[in-house]
């Protein structure tokens, strides 16, 4: 073992209880940067008839900042109820998943049989067998109308001890404009419920009105949250807890470079940091400072254990038949700095040109093919990777994507989003 002064079963609780690339944060002390937003919802949750409202990009840490909130706004008393929309969510669908929390899930997935027979799996005797009859339903019916669901909460809310604090995540999955407009209207007549009922919703939108197409009754009952990408002291501090834990030490240019290849999104500092310090973990020699090689084999696993949708979305922007290595090199290019848009000669100078100077064998396309290879990357074959914004003005559909071109861009020895 390289770390002499921890035992294999404490490093692997502090590797657990740290890293978290796939489930979301739920106590503050954990919740690095986010005490002024922590402090937004503690105040509003403090007026009565006040519900929340999380939006950002997808990857920042929103579904986090709700159920740590809830889990400290419920006490000890009882838990929150977390219900994630998906696209075909409905909201007499969303309603009921909140008012089959009431219901064990024993009672829901065990459901008692009717009809005749006994419910009992006993084999074929003598080609006889036992009916289980038809399995009954435990559920609470699907709301029909607004009333009908403010009654379901009012309903959860008298069966839970205490608070009741419901959080809605992934909103933006719900297509259909219909039921996003009625869930406006919910929204809209919780005033009407008890003070000690509140909901958090979170979605991927710029505003409440993106997602919701707000009633205008709706958007003042809402304490609305644009949470924005962590700053760089942030991120180091999650490695920092750990490395403090376990008693080695992180050079700041290793620091230094997480936070600039994850982009102000924790999910990458976690994956990069549990990787990396398994691999410290693992390595033959006693380790009191993590080395560049283990930094290496960081970026390898985040890249290997990467959101599945990023990495099926970058292998179908750049991995073709021919120009491969042109499409990549034009979006390490177009992730060199934090802009949320970048127009195409700055692109070309300040980033193409400095990052071709490094790759070994290969020479730089002209400004027009360059050109073409970014406006192709808009393409549906391309996955609509980048967004062009006329007048030469380009973005990435998505801000995360950033983070993981620059992963793939670090696996292969080409530092980009330095000084940004």
């Amino acid at each position: 073992m390289s770390i002499s002064s921890v035992s294999e079963s404490d490093f692997r609780a502090i590797i657990a209880e740290n890293f978290t690339p796939s489930e979301e944060i739920r106590t503050p002390e954990r919740l690095f940067g986010r005490e002024k937003n922590m402090k937004i919802i503690d105040r509003a949750l403090n007026s009565a008839g006040r519900q929340i409202f999380i939006c950002g990009d997808r990857g920042v840490g929103k579904t986090s900042l709700a159920v740590t909130a809830a889990h400290v706004y419920t006490g000890s008393v009882t838990t929150p109820i977390y219900v994630p929309c998906g696209k075909t969510s409905t909201f007499s669908g969303v309603i009921q998943a909140i008012g089959n929390h009431t219901i064990d899930i024993k009672d829901r997935i065990e459901r008692p049989a009717t009809g005749r027979g006994v419910n009992l799996n006993i084999p074929v005797i003598g080609g006889l067998g036992f009916s289980g009859g038809t399995p009954g339903s435990i559920t609470i019916p699907a709301p029909q109308t607004i009333d009908e669901a403010l009654d379901v909460i009012r309903y959860v809310a008298k069966k839970r001890p205490g608070r009741l604090i419901v959080v809605l995540d992934e909103m933006e999955r719900i297509d259909s404009k219909s039921e996003r407009d009625l869930f406006a209207e919910f929204i809209k007549n919780l005033s009407t419920l008890d003070s000690d009922v509140r909901f958090i919703f979170c979605g991927i939108a710029s505003d409440v009105d993106e997602l919701l197409n707000s009633h205008p009754s709706a958007g003042r009952i809402l304490e609305t949250i644009q949470l924005e990408k962590l700053h760089h002291n942030f991120l180091w501090q999650i490695i920092t807890t750990v490395s403090d834990k376990l008693g080695v030490s992180i050079d700041r240019e290793m620091l230094v470079r997480i936070g600039q290849i994850s982009d102000g999104f924790p999910h990458f500092v976690h994956l990069i940091g549990d990787t990396m310090f398994w691999d410290i973990y693992d390595d033959a020699e006693e380790i009191s400072a993590a080395k560049h090689s283990h930094f290496r084999t960081g970026i390898k696993g985040a890249l290997e254990r990467s959101d599945a949708v990023l990495r099926a979305q970058y292998k179908k922007a750049t991995q073709k038949t021919k120009n491969t290595e042109d499409y990549e090199e034009a979006l390490w290019a177009m992730a060199d700095t934090n802009s949320d848009q970048r127009q195409l000669q700055e692109i070309y100078n300040s980033s193409y040109k400095r990052i071709m100077q490094k790759r070994i064998g290969r020479l730089a396309l002209s400004r027009e093919i360059f050109n073409q290879r970014l406006l192709t990357l808009r393409n549906d074959s391309h996955g609509c990777i980048i967004v062009g914004h006329g007048s030469g003005w380009f973005s990435f559909r998505e801000n995360i994507m950033r983070g993981y071109v620059r992963l793939r861009a670090e696996e292969k020895e080409v530092s980009i989003g330095r000084g940004t």
